[in-house]
């Protein structure tokens, strides 16, 4: 499926758009106040190019061709139960619409696009982690309140406690 707005249209990323889901990372990150580092665009680009299907993506493209926007998930499956669908789920842990195009109907075509990807593939759930700005949004996209039950176990020194 493929949706149009002004001429953008969202697709879902193939191998050669690595660098181009890498640079549009490193726009964000950079956005949000993170420090440059060298070498990011060929670290990320190889990352994802190694996790495969497990961490589909869309882009969202202006007719020419430059990225606006896009969405990066992480597939996880479940184990058979008695408690729970058989299948998976969708953890998105990348959305990103470029500030000039915020507002305008963009992430919600780009959402539509991975809901139906999603439903297509038989998944049971989308899940996320949103920050203050983005909650409204996600909210109006169907998503249910923050709640906290994520909690993580560090390991090593690496990451940081919460």
């Amino acid at each position: 499926m493929t949706e149009e707005l002004h001429g953008i249209r969202i697709e879902r990323a193939a191998p050669d758009d690595a660098f181009v889901l890498a640079a549009m990372t490193l726009r964000w990150d950079l956005e949000g106040g993170s420090p440059r580092r060298d070498g990011f665009i060929d670290e990320f680009a190889e990352a994802w190019l190694a996790q495969g299907s497990a961490r589909p993506a869309w882009l969202a493209k202006r007719a020419d061709g430059d990225p606006v926007g896009f969405v990066i998930g992480v597939l996880a499956t479940s184990l058979p139960s008695l408690r729970r669908p058989a299948g998976g789920w969708l953890h998105l842990s990348s959305f990103y619409v470029v500030p000039e195009l915020r507002g305008h109907g963009l992430g919600r075509l780009m959402m539509r696009e991975v809901l139906a990807w999603a439903t297509e593939c038989g998944l049971h759930r989308l899940q996320l982690n949103a920050t203050d700005d983005a909650r409204a949004f996600y909210r109006s996209a169907g998503f249910g309140g923050p709640q906290d039950t994520l909690m993580q176990l560090v390991l090593s020194d690496r990451l940081p406690a919460t």
